[in-house]
């Protein structure tokens, strides 16, 4: 089947498609984000469908795609099964790939419908069925489908309005994040991330500038001073989610973004575990006791399992996975080996995985702080100990799965 984008013609709710042309968000029109997503889909070819002689602003488009514009008298020419999209719909990658995958499953000429039978302005059209399409009105005539992750179907009074900008916000999450970072950190990084489109930031810039906040952490944990130092880090954790929607909303996501984006976020880690042993070795705020010594090696023994730690992840992601977010580590690992099949130990330390979550760690320093720097390197040298245990526990497993090499 072949994707094609309604610009012209009544809507299925009975408005000019025509009108929705020129609305944008994130400074890309409503048929350009369509297309946009359909080419991150693996399509190569799609169809818009507009007046005569008219070719639509297309400036965000990097990836080759043969665009075919034709009217809608056309479609009836058309000898393959065609996926129809009106112009007015707001939908994100997600949605598209779930759509698609729901849609694939049905042989005959469907329209698609929510839960609450409300149109969606999807439609999918066989090619024996195409010289009944006048317009996307047309196609209410078919059997309904409805489809589990519907996008938004814009009126004509949205025009102009953050409808769909605010849509895109309210699932702009990730699956792999917590409840902590999808109903408490997103009140915040929401709000800024809104601003800063206005500025046209590009993604990366964020990364650098939250990054460079993040590892700065370090020096006040290096001073003695580590209440500040865990706000720091909690500050730039929060606003670390920044990035990621603006590129999500701006369709700016790449790996290298992805990849620049993780490289920072363990700088901030490294640089905690630095300034935490920095401070504790240092007599001047711990002075030589036989207590004080022992802990000023753990916190170098946590600085080299740390090293260990997040080598080993990286390499993994790098080698055999094609996602640059380490968020994603454990779900890669559990495709590979189902949990089910690993030791009773091992499964209950999986329960606990999301300790180990910026989203808990980060706030969990601020409590931390008021505890003391004893506190803090006895109880990272433990969790460092049951993540190299997971880790070990993964190898193993992924090595009688596969020939795997970290």
């Amino acid at each position: 089947m072949i994707p094609a984008i309604m610009c012209v013609g009544d809507s299925i709710c009975s408005e000019k498609l025509d009108k929705f042309n020129n609305e944008k968000i994130g400074k890309i029109p409503l048929y350009e984000r369509i297309l946009i997503n359909l080419i991150n889909e693996g399509f190569n070819k799609v169809y818009i469908v507009a007046k005569k002689n008219i070719s639509l602003e297309l400036n965000n488009i990097s990836s080759p795609v043969d665009i075919k514009y034709i009217e809608l008298s056309d479609l009836g020419k058309i000898k393959e099964d065609l996926l129809i999209f009106q112009n007015n719909i707001v939908i994100n990658k997600k949605q598209l790939s779930k759509s698609l995958e729901e849609i694939s499953k049905t042989k005959n000429s469907c329209t698609c419908i929510d839960y609450e039978k409300h149109s969606t302005g999807i439609s999918f059209i066989k090619q024996n069925d195409l010289n009944l399409i006048k317009s996307a009105k047309s196609t209410k005539e078919f059997k309904e489908l409805t489809i589990s992750e519907p996008p938004l179907l814009l009126k004509e009074g949205d025009l102009g309005s953050n409808k769909g900008r605010d849509f895109l916000f309210s699932h702009i999450s990730k699956n792999v994040s917590g409840w902590v970072s999808k109903n408490i950190n997103s009140r915040i990084s929401i709000p800024v991330s809104k601003v800063l489109m206005k500025f046209n930031i590009h993604p990366n810039t964020i990364t650098f500038f939250v990054g460079c906040l993040g590892i700065s952490c370090g020096l006040f944990y290096a001073s003695n001073n580590p209440l500040i130092g865990a706000l720091v880090l909690q500050m730039a954790t929060i606003l670390d989610r920044c990035d990621g929607e603006v590129a999500r909303i701006t369709l700016k996501e790449s790996k290298f973004g992805q990849w620049f984006d993780t490289a920072l976020d363990q700088l901030s880690y490294f640089s905690m575990f630095i300034g935490i042993a920095t401070c504790l070795n240092n007599p001047s705020f711990f002075p030589l006791t036989n207590v004080n010594i022992l802990i000023k090696q753990f916190s170098i023994i946590n600085i080299l399992l740390y090293i260990i730690f997040i080598t080993t992840v990286l390499f993994f992601m790098i080698r055999r996975t094609s996602n640059g977010s380490l968020a994603y580590y454990p779900g890669e690992v559990d495709k590979r080996v189902p949990i089910e099949e690993r030791s009773l130990f091992y499964r209950l330390i999986s329960k606990y995985r999301f300790l180990l979550k910026r989203e808990f760690f980060s706030p969990a320093m601020i409590f931390g702080s008021f505890l003391g720097y004893k506190f803090l390197a006895i109880t990272a040298l433990i969790l460092f100990i049951f993540g190299l245990y997971h880790q070990v526990s993964d190898y193993i497993a992924l090595k009688e799965k596969t020939d795997i090499t970290y």
